[in-house]
């Protein structure tokens, strides 16, 4: 299992957003969304509908279908339609039915700027391989792997790979420290579909210089970022992968992602994003291959 569900570094579930309802709101399904939309409009018509039922005498006409006159005004005051000819014939159906149509007004516009940003919104679409690849020390790289399902290309991706460990900075006093790992290619001007991020393990990297047993205990994470714009929105892009160290998988290797087709045409296999094979053993001096 990926450590990285246990760290939370995934987005944050809608149902922990209650400060920021907006934040909610977008990370909802979009089945969720439209109940909640449809439950906050019902919400306001019941609580006019009370409120005009409080003085029977405030409105005059008749209401279709033998419905309740203050249901049938509130429903078309608050969506400013026309269902019958009912009107306000008291100073307190005036001041209601002027609230109900700021409320109106207000709850339209904000559920038309969610729709908005629920149709422009772009989810970055990487999908990271379960486990990464130390193929050291004392020589040898990190390698962290992805795949995106969205066959259209990123443009001026960047990309970061960090190390957290614990570090104690004075007796008695534990920091978490962030160290920066550096990639053989941190950036590219045009990514599709996958892309593998490989970290030297030279003398000076904070892997080394660490060792095993010291990111144990100072339990240890790895984070990798991916940043870059969409080549048809121009939209920015970015997502975060967060791996335990239990995630690493000592002298193994990723297996081959692309492979050719019939035809020769070199596609990407997604089922092997997660595969992984034992790091091939150099021949050892006099050795033949043969």
């Amino acid at each position: 299992m990926n450590a990285a569900a246990v760290l939370g570094h995934g987005r944050t579930p809608w149902h922990r957003l209650r400060r920021q309802p907006v934040a909610m709101l977008l990370r909802m399904t979009w089945p969720l969304f439209l109940a909640t939309l449809a439950v906050l409009y019902a919400a306001e018509v019941l609580a006019f509908t009370l409120l005009f039922a409080l003085d029977p005498a405030g409105l005059r006409g008749e209401a279709p279908m033998g419905l309740p006159a203050s249901l049938v005004f509130a429903m078309q005051n608050l969506f400013v339609a026309s269902l019958s000819n009912l009107e306000v014939a008291s100073p307190w159906s005036l001041v209601l039915a002027t609230l109900e149509l700021v409320v109106g007004l207000i709850t339209t516009s904000l559920v038309t700027g969610l729709v908005f940003l629920c149709f422009t919104r772009v989810e970055a679409p990487l999908r990271f391989s379960r486990h990464l690849c130390l193929t050291g020390p004392p020589e040898g790289h990190l390698l962290c792997r992805f795949l995106s399902h969205d066959p259209s290309h990123w443009l001026n991706v960047s990309y970061g790979l960090f190390l957290l460990v614990d570090q104690a900075i004075e007796p008695g006093l534990i920091q978490r420290r962030v160290h920066p790992l550096p990639l053989l290619n941190g950036s590219t001007p045009q990514l599709h579909r996958t892309a593998t991020l490989a970290h030297a393990l030279a003398p000076d990297s904070p892997l080394v210089r660490l060792g095993r047993e010291g990111l144990e205990r100072g339990r240890a994470a790895l984070i990798a970022m991916v940043e870059g714009t969409d080549e048809i929105t121009g939209s920015a892009l970015l997502q975060v992968q967060q791996d335990a160290l239990t995630d690493l998988r000592f002298d193994h290797v990723f297996a081959d992602l692309v492979r050719e087709d019939a035809a020769g045409r070199r596609t990407v296999d997604p089922a092997a994003l997660d595969r992984l094979l034992p790091r091939p053993r150099p021949l050892a001096s006099g050795q033949s291959g043969n």
